[in-house]
């Protein structure tokens, strides 16, 4: 499902990410352990297509992040270590505008954020405003968010950042 290879990532002269190579099948939970500085949000923004690779190459649910980024987003969900939200959106609002995104259709984009409110624990404020969440809610709304499209690939950075 998640296929990388020789993956290198530099910004300018700095070398963040060096010849790395891995892949994740289905069912597979991986994750990346290491210090602060070391590639591995880098490595994950590669792999969600929401930065081009220096070198390498990655596959993602047969999609290459280059050549079909758009593809590679539609088959995965993304939480980025600071989740961009809508501050004035309230919570329900909010993830029907992300499902509308997504591409989800008219009819289905309500259920999807009323499954997505309940599986993540959002409904004593899903009519609060997004800017009003403590960060531990903050967090759950981006959670949400990734699995609003039931992707069959989530990518994850920090997601237990804020939680209580």
């Amino acid at each position: 499902m998640i296929e990388v290879e020789h993956l290198t990532q530099r910004y300018g002269t700095f070398e963040a990410v060096h010849d790395l190579t891995f892949s994740v099948e289905a069912g597979q939970v991986v994750g990346f352990l290491g210090p602060n500085g070391a590639g591995k949000s880098t490595t994950l923004r590669v792999i969600a297509s929401y930065l081009a690779p220096s070198a390498g190459r990655v596959v993602v649910g047969g999609h290459d992040v280059l050549s079909d980024p758009y593809a590679v987003r539609g088959t995965l969900g993304y939480l980025p270590e600071r989740c961009p939200l809508y501050d004035e959106l309230s919570v329900a609002a909010h993830l029907e505008w992300i499902a509308r995104l997504q591409g989800l259709a008219r009819a289905t984009r309500r259920l999807s954020s009323e499954r997505e409110i309940e599986r993540c624990g959002l409904g004593e404020v899903r009519d609060r405003r997004v800017g009003d969440l403590s960060k531990g809610f903050r967090q759950r709304v981006g959670i949400a968010c990734a699995l609003i499209h039931e992707p069959p690939i989530l990518v994850l950075d920090e997601p237990t950042s804020g939680l209580d």
